[in-house]
């Protein structure tokens, strides 16, 4: 294989970038005439790529014209947060709004994903409180039935002010801001859906103490 063939990109399965193999390449040229006048062309290229390490597939689509416009796209986009394995055990409608908000992050839609773990905390409070008012007294509902200490009832209502933010004043978060929201969200997640579960099914396993 030729040097030329082998191309350095973002490979999601490994979480970093790697050389892959170029496999197949397709160049499609086409034009218009603009205003029955000039004559706008423009080029797209298309190649498929697997990475030389793990064996994944992802396609590159270039695209150049002729006033100068360049754009690279890849297909998946390039992941850099992963969505954690255990949301397979929350509940059916939060572990489809948490895929949808990894696709929002990874389409770099960071009002959407913002919006969206507010919508997840609000599921999750609703779920174990009910409604009880404002997203303030929903929190202290959830100190005091013990689902969360006061630490993390201050970091969720900055998740919440966030969320609230990009909804009705156009809130933009930077990436280690949306970062920092799903950290907060998915913490408490983990330890109401995830981790609880996993103490039963320990405490199952423990040999009881011998008798004295």
């Amino acid at each position: 294989m030729n040097t030329e063939d082998i191309l350095r990109c973002h490979c999601n399965n490994c979480g970093r970038s790697t050389d892959h193999s170029l496999r197949e390449k397709r160049v499609v040229e086409d034009d218009e005439l603009v205003d029955d006048k000039a004559l706008f062309t423009w080029t797209d290229t298309y190649e498929m790529l697997q990475c030389r390490g793990c064996g994944a597939v992802c396609l590159r689509h270039s695209y150049a014209d002729v006033a100068g416009e360049k754009t690279v796209a890849y297909y998946p986009p390039p992941v850099s947060r992963r969505a954690p394995l255990w949301r397979w055990h929350l509940p059916p409608g939060m572990k489809e709004l948490l895929n949808e908000i990894y696709v929002a992050l990874h389409s770099d839609s960071r009002r959407l994903a913002l919006m969206g773990t507010r919508t997840l905390v609000d599921m999750l409070m609703l779920e174990e409180v009910r409604d009880v008012g404002t997203f303030d007294a929903k929190l202290k509902a959830l100190l005091d039935k013990g689902v969360i200490s006061d630490r993390n009832r201050e970091v969720l209502s900055a998740a919440l002010d966030a969320g609230s933010a990009a909804a009705h004043r156009g809130y933009k978060p930077g990436r280690e801001e949306i970062e920092a929201v799903l950290d907060i969200v998915e913490n408490v997640l983990q330890a109401t859906h995830h981790l609880s579960q996993v103490a039963d099914e320990l405490r199952k396993k423990i040999p009881p103490r011998p008798a004295t």
